[in-house]
């Protein structure tokens, strides 16, 4: 046993002398990653490694050169070299002196995680022969999420609606326990029947995912832009790390308004019409018309404009309209237009309806044009039913309240008539008094003779 185990070792050392006087006479080149930055790479980014080198033979190898041959998913960053000279390595030129080369690679955008080989080759300059070898880099899957969507950009104030977010998976692997969340630091903008957060268990690549809220826009707020603060934190799919995205979104709280119109009065041809901010923001630059139609007739302008109108405000425009009879419309119809009977396929739903020809109340369009808050000229349309035969001959005129504040027509167009009556009355009666006391200085007169 002993002899066996003498032989043995006599073996070994033999081989081992001969292996040493082998490697003294040739050089023995051998490759290897040092490390990777960052590590593990991530797709569509750039990795960046260093390779040593040495040679662990006795016999010195000059001009040598390395070149990095990359394959999917790697390839070189632009502008920078695959081949690299590294001069001499001399005889056991090991770790302690390596040769090392650093190399930028570009991992591609759809990688999946796991280790990839980057193939190395290696020769003396200008020599056609080469031995290759490889250095394995470890990959991971691009994880990223982002809000890439809000379905509304304008609310009403004090109106509730549903406003949604959409997050979309943007990377190649899934991603688990997503949080979302958002915030209105003034309070204009909030939530209804559920609190801020949602959570969503599991997201695929490149699925999206729609989050929805019930919300209401303070009915007081100042028409405006307000900030929204997003949040949304995941785990990766390993569920080692956590990552997180702030970002912010625009929400503008405003725009449109609405308005009613209904009649107020008639009074010597001149109509009245009560216009009133009945929606929830205000109405700026605001002006009434008329537009030309079938049943009625304005005399002179078609259009009065009156102002501005808060929220709630209303104000009375006035105008002088005739409805278009079976006669006037024959001759006076609108350029264009042609006549038809008043009331014709209109049904009569006014209070005081009567018939002026063949016709019960009739229908007659309104438009109020305005600016809203967004700095956009907007138009409503309106219908009111009117009696024909409640309308004289009058003059236009524009009367009523605005913000509380009142506009009248001139005092002479209003009591015109009323002041005429009390002159006549004030004539007759002081040429009454002036005849009896004339009589009465003659019978004086009279008397004394």
């Amino acid at each position: 046993m002993k002899y066996q185990l003498l032989c043995i070792m006599i073996l070994v050392l033999a081989l081992a002398a001969n292996a040493s006087a082998a490697s003294g006479n040739v050089a023995i080149i051998s490759i290897s990653l040092i490390n990777q930055n960052p590590d593990p790479a991530v797709g569509s980014n750039i990795v960046e490694i260093r390779i040593g080198i040495e040679n662990q033979g006795g016999k010195e190898t000059a001009n040598m050169v390395i070149e990095a041959a990359p394959e999917y998913p790697f390839s070189m960053v632009p502008g920078d070299s695959a081949v690299q000279e590294i001069g001499t390595l001399q005889a056991y030129q090991d770790t302690q002196n390596m040769k090392i080369v650093k190399y930028r690679l570009t991992v591609d955008k759809d990688a999946k995680a796991g280790s990839y080989d980057l193939p190395i080759k290696y020769y003396p300059k200008d020599s056609n022969a080469f031995a290759q070898t490889s250095v394995s880099i470890s990959v991971s899957s691009k994880e990223s999420a982002e809000v890439i969507h809000i379905d509304k950009t304008t609310l009403l104030p004090g109106k509730q609606e549903s406003l949604k977010f959409k997050i979309t998976n943007v990377g190649n692997a899934p991603l688990e326990d997503l949080r979302f969340s958002w915030e209105n630091e003034d309070k204009v903008i909030l939530p209804v029947a559920s609190d801020n957060s949602r959570y969503l268990s599991y997201l695929g690549a490149g699925e999206s995912a729609e989050i929805e809220y019930q919300v209401i826009a303070d009915s007081n707020a100042v028409a405006g832009l307000y900030q929204l603060d997003l949040s949304l934190t995941y785990a990766d799919s390993s569920g080692s790390s956590t990552n997180s995205i702030s970002t912010i979104a625009g929400v503008y709280v405003g725009g449109k308004t609405d308005f009613d119109v209904a009649f107020s009065e008639s009074s010597s041809g001149q109509i009245s019409f009560t216009i009133a901010n009945i929606g929830a923001n205000p109405a700026t630059s605001v002006s009434v018309i008329i537009p030309q139609q079938r049943n009625w007739r304005v005399t002179g302008t078609n259009s009065a404009i009156i102002g501005n109108l808060a929220k709630g405000d209303y104000t009375v425009a006035s105008f002088k309209l005739q409805a278009a009879s079976t006669s006037n419309r024959t001759m006076g119809a609108f350029p264009g237009q042609t006549t038809q009977a008043p009331g014709a396929g209109v049904p009569a739903t006014g209070k005081n309806a009567t018939s002026a020809t063949s016709a019960d109340s009739q229908l007659i369009q309104i438009q109020i044009s305005y600016t809203d808050t967004m700095g956009e000229r907007q138009t409503v349309e309106k219908e009111l039913t009117l009696s024909p035969q409640n309308l004289n001959s009058g003059t236009i005129s524009i009367a009523g309240f605005t913000g509380g504040r009142q506009q009248t027509t001139s005092f002479w167009s209003k009591y015109k008539w009323f002041i005429i009556a009390i002159v006549a009355i004030v004539l007759i009666g002081g040429s009454y008094f002036i005849i009896r006391k004339r009589k009465a200085l003659k019978a004086i007169t009279k008397a004394k003779k």
